[in-house]
């Protein structure tokens, strides 16, 4: 069954977002937490839908930004918004299933980690990205006459100052320490992410579990990668 929700922010905009479920199952509930620029109707949250309803799991998948009215626009966000709205999704399907299992691709990881994670059962993060030294990393370039920063990306992304410094600031080694939720990454093959993150992993204290995806880029579009990723995450959930 699927129904789409709304959730209504305290800054007066508004979170649009699907739940597929069965009727009366109130058992674990996943939420998935979409990267830069991402939306919930991807083809990794849109395929996850009857992989895990399947398997007896309700799926919630929301935009942290779109074009309906009083949603946010991705160049006024931050991380901290987004961590804050992810914040007001998990108190309202609190108490309404029995566990909640959160899924972030990408920059939907930092999300995750700059939450409030209290009653969170698990969470998998699917190659998740890092903060950066210089700008010009991510190719993007800072116009003043617009006052944001551009990401150059064959499509154009606007970002705003204080979403460019969360990111950039982003400190894995903090991130890691403060985690305290049974935690799996899933990483790219193909993507880097993982060399990057490897040197903080060893640090963590969490009962945790680490999958590469071989073959695959960042958003696990090629042939196989996605059911994998998808086998991957439930070996954790299930």
């Amino acid at each position: 069954m699927e129904q789409k929700i709304q959730i209504n922010t305290e800054d007066n905009h508004i979170i649009y977002g699907t739940l597929n479920a069965l009727p009366g199952n109130d058992g674990t509930l996943i939420i998935f937490v979409h990267g830069l620029s991402g939306n919930q109707h991807e083809h990794h949250y849109f395929n996850a839908v009857p992989f895990f309803n399947k398997k007896g799991f309700g799926v919630f998948r929301f935009d942290f930004y779109c074009r309906k009215p009083k949603a946010r626009s991705l160049s006024e966000s931050t991380i901290t918004m987004h961590a804050e709205d992810l914040e007001l999704i998990i108190k309202h399907f609190r108490g309404k299933f029995r566990k909640i299992i959160l899924i972030g691709h990408s920059l939907g990881a930092l999300a995750i980690l700059n939450a409030d994670l209290s009653g969170i059962s698990k969470i998998v993060l699917w190659d998740p990205t890092t903060g950066f030294k210089d700008i010009k990393e991510k190719n993007a370039s800072f116009n003043a006459g617009l006052d944001k920063y551009i990401l150059h990306w064959g499509k154009d992304i606007l970002l705003g100052k204080q979403m460019i410094e969360e990111w950039k600031d982003s400190d894995l080694n903090d991130l890691v320490d403060r985690l305290t939720v049974p935690c799996k990454f899933i990483f790219a093959g193909g993507s880097g992410k993982y060399g990057q993150w490897e040197p903080f992993l060893e640090k963590l204290r969490v009962e945790n579990k680490i999958a590469i995806v071989q073959g695959a880029t960042h958003r696990f579009c090629e042939e196989g990668t996605e059911q994998e990723l998808f086998e991957e995450t439930y070996k954790w959930i299930k």
